[in-house]
């Protein structure tokens, strides 16, 4: 009984599916007839041979699979190239552009002077004298440079570090106390024509070489309380920028991280941390230099905004700051604002802190323990882990990488908006034969006559004007549909109106007609009924 039921069920399955081949068929070959695509009406006209309805149904079955591979691999590269840039304009003006970030490190990481004094205050074991610590603070640079002595020094780190402990010193006070300050290095200063104060324009700032001088570097506390916006200068020319004469002290070496004496100049964007991968000048001492900047600008239009970020790969400014409003308890983004050079940094202090429980000084502090002399031999130990572009990834000379270049690395994105500030250097010797009358600037009067261990460093835009890119969508929802229409239109004669034809035919025709044949079905079985 049981295969009967299933047998007359198969039975009603095949007519069920042979009267709608037979009505998807009707159907067919009357829009071949009727459609205005190229080289259907030739498989449907049954007057014709069938082998030239066959090898027409081959050619127009062909040609819609070219197509449709041609549209298929157009779309694989409009997905691959969304955004494109391209020059918007060669003169744009530098009042538009914020005037780079200036930050000044002494090569000498640690006063001989300032130590000398330091110790003087300090309560030393009885076996310990005064100017073994003195030689021994030079170590302070392994904070910053772990492993840059050779020799076994675990027991010479422990022991200062019991000492900083044992008078109730932090890292950030002892580095803050043998750190010459920005009044001792920066002796004069002038900025668009005028002479100012140094104290005015520089301030002490944390980079990556340690403590440091900057002048228009929006720090952390700054940003968040927007009351300071970065520096603009609308002239060109050395004598209308930032103009500094330094001093600096051979004597007073203790712990320098190149062999020279001078100092660093970095220039970076006034909102980023200023790390190795800034923009950065060595000036010796006795020199006489030029620093002309020419920036660029890149900007994002409103039609990249549109796109969904993990098309783009860009953040703007205010999308960080709805994420930062979001995230804030989390220290999401622990430093300025967002750029790509941030979050890069930020992911190197959570490495570190991830490896090692700890901070380093030179970053922006939280809650989290400063690491201090203990914390050395794993710092050294992870700094590949660290210091590479790819931070959370060993980079050791022992180990080969893996990573997915197709991802950013610690997920950070990059900047819709942003400036590069491009450096070109040239400079002299400062000479005691030259009349400093002659010069007509207060600022060369801090010499006091003579130019030994001075430098005057000039930082100025090159030009009034300069490049600005445009970073916009390449195929916008109108490419797409005239691309892929003109490709369908192409191969296979395809309109607009062949969407209505089709839905006619194979969707409109066929549920009336079905809904038709069901109605005299029943008028029939009526009228025999009746």
């Amino acid at each position: 009984m049981e295969k009967r039921r299933r047998g007359v069920g198969r039975k009603k399955l095949k007519k069920c599916m042979r009267n709608c081949w037979s009505v998807v068929k009707d159907h067919a070959m009357e829009f071949c007839r009727n459609t205005g695509l190229h080289g259907y009406k030739y498989i449907g006209e049954s007057h014709r041979f069938i082998r030239d309805r066959i090898v027409w149904a081959i050619t127009v079955f062909a040609s819609l699979c070219i197509a449709i591979v041609i549209i298929k691999i157009s779309y694989v590269h409009y997905s691959e190239n969304r955004i494109y840039s391209v020059i918007k304009s060669t003169h744009h003006g530098i009042w538009n552009y914020p005037f780079p970030a200036v930050t000044v490190c002494d090569i000498n990481r640690v006063s001989l002077e300032l130590t000398r004094k330091f110790v003087d205050k300090l309560d030393l074991p009885p076996s310990v004298s005064k100017e073994f610590i003195v030689h021994e603070m030079s170590l302070l640079n392994e904070l910053l440079y772990p492993g840059q002595n050779s020799q076994n020094i675990r027991n010479n780190l422990s022991r200062l570090q019991y000492i900083f402990e044992s008078n109730d010193l932090s890292i950030p006070t002892v580095v803050n106390a043998v750190t010459q300050n920005c009044e001792s290095l920066l002796k004069s200063c002038r900025l668009k024509t005028f002479d100012v104060d140094c104290n005015t324009i520089f301030e002490p700032s944390v980079s990556r070489d340690g403590l440091c001088c900057s002048f228009n570097y929006i720090t952390r506390e700054k940003y968040f309380s927007r009351t300071v916006s970065p520096r603009k200068i609308t002239s060109c020319g050395y004598q209308s920028g930032l103009t500094f004469l330094i001093e600096l002290n051979p004597d007073d070496y203790h712990a320098s991280f190149v062999g020279s004496v001078g100092i660093k100049v970095m220039l970076h964007d006034p909102y980023d941390y200023p790390d190795f991968d800034t923009t950065n000048q060595l000036i010796t001492s006795q020199r006489y230099s030029f620093m002309t900047v020419i920036p660029i600008e890149t900007y994002s239009t409103e039609n990249v905004r549109e796109l969904p970020v993990s098309d783009r790969h860009c953040l703007f400014q205010d999308e960080w700051e709805h994420m930062k409003s979001q995230q804030y308890d989390k220290q999401t983004f622990a430093f300025t604002g967002f750029s790509y050079r941030n979050c890069l940094t930020e992911c190197r202090a959570n490495v570190i802190k991830t490896k090692c429980g700890c901070i380093p000084y030179y970053y922006q502090q939280n809650e989290t323990r400063v690491c201090n002399l203990k914390d050395i031999d794993c710092l050294e130990a992870y700094k590949f882990w660290y210091e590479s572009a790819w931070p959370g990834t060993d980079f050791s000379p022992k180990v080969e990488p893996v990573v997915n270049r197709k991802n950013m690395p610690c997920g950070c994105k990059l900047d819709c908006n942003f400036y590069v500030y491009n450096v070109e250097k040239s400079e002299g010797i400062l000479d005691n034969r030259i009349s400093h009358t002659g010069l007509n600037y207060s600022i060369y009067n801090g010499a006091n006559n003579t130019w030994d261990n001075k430098s005057i460093i000039h930082i100025f835009f090159g030009d009034l004007v300069s490049l600005q890119y445009r970073r916009d969508v390449r195929y916008s929802w109108r490419h797409v549909f005239a691309t892929f229409g003109g490709l369908l239109g192409l191969f296979a004669g395809f309109s607009l109106m062949s969407i209505f034809e089709c839905t006619y035919f194979f969707v409109v025709r066929i549920i009336t007609d079905t809904y038709s044949q069901r109605k005299n079905r029943k008028n029939v079985a009526l009228i025999n009924y009746m």
